[in-house]
């Protein structure tokens, strides 16, 4: 059963992961992470994804603190969708999981405390289709978030572009 302070924890590959690696105890390893080459392929893939189902879209892709790395919003794509797009990443980092699968366990979970739900939303959590998880090496790198079609458009759109740099 989830309550509100269980969504402001990572979840997900990132919570509470233990990378073993090859180095000395007490050497730092450099875990692979998200970069800006990865993210502007990841944009690319998405618009040519959208331009292919003949819909205009915003699509943000951000590192794993969350910091936006790359973003673009296609002619035509309402300013709406910009914001939303970021804050489906934003949503992404802080709980581990696609927007659609968090909005799905949210209704499924809360049904009988509608008012936790709705105090959801108010914290700017987005719980519809869009924003996908990016992992690299098993653990979350980063996320892409797609807004101004369908919800599960934007979610197909993102998941596709998010498995074009994965290995």
């Amino acid at each position: 059963r989830l309550c509100s302070s269980d969504l402001a924890a990572p979840r997900g590959p990132a919570a509470g992961m233990i990378i073993p690696t090859d180095q000395p105890e007490g050497a730092l390893a450099m875990l692979r992470t998200l970069g800006f080459a990865e993210a502007q392929r990841i944009v690319a893939a998405a618009i040519d994804d959208a331009r292919r189902l003949d819909v205009r879209i915003s699509v943000a892709v951000a590192d794993e603190a969350g910091s936006l790395l790359a973003f673009a919003r296609m002619d035509g794509a309402t300013r709406l969708s910009a914001l939303t797009s970021t804050d489906k990443t934003r949503t992404v980092i802080l709980t581990g999981v696609a927007t659609l699968d968090l909005g799905e366990n949210l209704r499924r979970e809360l049904a009988d405390e509608p008012q936790l739900f709705h105090g959801m939303i108010a914290r700017d959590l987005v719980h519809f289709g869009g924003g996908v998880p990016v992992l690299i090496a098993g653990r979350l790198a980063g996320a892409v978030a797609v807004s101004g079609a369908t919800s599960l458009q934007d979610h197909e759109i993102a998941g596709r572009a998010a498995a074009s740099v994965s290995p």
